[in-house]
């Protein structure tokens, strides 16, 4: 079975990574500049709205340390409208620079409904049920279940910051009243409400029949691609996280492969990807019916053919790596085949599950902030004359 990244070569890739960063950190702290509060920012140009389109808004700061549901008095019927507004920093490292910001760091969810994370910094949700809605700071891949309880019933240690939030609820159209709002403010707050009128005007959604994986929530990364060049599926990370799944459930025999195209024009780290802080990457992956998964990834520093173990934790135990594809590749379609069980017998080994469940893609950036981006075309399951298209 593959392991986790150890010897020299860790420590060299975490050198080149925290020296620099610790440097800065000592000579500022890593400070980042903030904005007024939001409610200072609000409160003028609410007052300025002379008809009833807001409906309610409430402020709050959410500690990333406090680790608790914060309720925010707000009441949603399924079918309304809030937008929630957020600035701040969450601190998954201080002294690393490894930060969040809200979009990926803002969770919510509404009465005893299923948890959810925001898609950027000035989201606009529309109610599935109705209930309260209350908020929480939490970095991705924390939770232990979709009802908002954390791994191992403990609140994760290390995060500092703030968030700071403002929710908004609308008697009507959402877009409208963000336009109405953004002419009568200034700047960052201004920005901030002509984002999330364009969130909703120019709403990024995955391709038909994917959708995200819960744990890590819904995000802006994947897209349908454009038909020009015969791409399905289109991918931009920066700053976020995002797996993208579809259900893809064949027998895992000897001659099962997954087979596909794909472009990488930008790869979101410089450093080999096998530690914790620069494990940002872009991948392909199968799932199996026994909750395992191998995904099949870009390196920018690791050789060709390199097997390792994931080195977060929860997917340590779920998730093994495999480096098919070098920043020598980058910019150029290639066409991918695998034997699927072969893998699986080489990279994780043990008893051979039965089926595969799912496809996922997978796009990293929240550790180095950097951009990674590529292209999908042609992904399918083939085994003899069953062939499985999936975009």
């Amino acid at each position: 079975m593959a392991e986790k990244a150890s010897g020299i070569g860790a420590l060299t890739t975490l050198a080149r990574f925290a020296v620099p960063r610790l440097g800065r950190y000592l000579v500022s702290g890593n400070a980042v500049v903030q904005s007024a509060t939001l409610k200072s920012q609000l409160t003028p140009v609410l007052a300025t709205v002379s008809n009833k389109s807001v409906l309610d808004a409430s402020f709050h700061t959410l500690s990333a340390e406090d680790g608790a549901w914060t309720d925010t008095d707000v009441t949603i019927t399924a079918g309304e409208e809030v937008t929630l507004l957020a600035q701040g920093v969450f601190w998954m490292s201080k002294p690393l620079d490894i930060r969040l910001p809200p979009s990926a760091a803002l969770w919510a969810r509404i009465g005893d409904g299923n948890v959810f994370k925001v898609t950027s910094n000035a989201a606009t949700v529309v109610a599935k049920e109705s209930g309260r809605l209350s908020l929480i700071a939490a970095g991705p891949g924390v939770w232990e279940n979709q009802q908002g309880e954390f791994l191992g019933g403990e609140v994760p240690a290390g995060p500092q910051g703030e968030l700071d939030v403002a929710v908004l609820k609308f008697e009507g159209n959402a877009a409208d009243a963000l336009r109405d709002l953004a002419e009568k403010a200034e700047k960052p707050l201004a920005d901030l409400l002509k984002e999330g009128e364009n969130r909703i005007t120019n709403a990024v959604t995955p391709p038909e029949g994917w959708h995200y994986l819960w744990r890590l929530g819904e995000g802006q990364v994947y897209k349908p691609a454009n038909e020009r060049d015969d791409s399905c599926i289109s991918c931009t990370t920066h700053e976020d996280v995002g797996i993208l799944q579809i259900p893809a459930e064949r027998p895992l025999s000897e001659t099962l492969t997954l087979n596909w195209d794909w472009i990488a024009h930008q790869l979101p780290s410089a450093l080999p990807e096998d530690i914790e802080p620069t494990h940002d990457y872009l991948s392909i992956a199968v799932e199996f019916d026994n909750g395992l998964d191998l995904t099949y990834m870009w390196s920018a520093a690791l050789p060709e053919d390199t097997i390792f173990q994931c080195p977060l934790a929860w997917w340590d135990e779920r998730e093994t790596h495999w480096v098919i594809r070098t920043k020598k590749d980058v910019g150029k379609w290639l066409s991918e085949e695998r034997s699927i069980r072969q893998d699986y017998e080489r990279a994780i080994g043990g008893d051979v599950p039965k089926k595969v469940v799912q496809v996922w893609l997978i796009a990293n950036s929240l550790f180095q902030r950097g951009t990674g981006k590529c292209d999908y075309r042609a992904i399918r399951l083939v085994d003899g004359d069953d062939v499985l298209d999936l975009c």
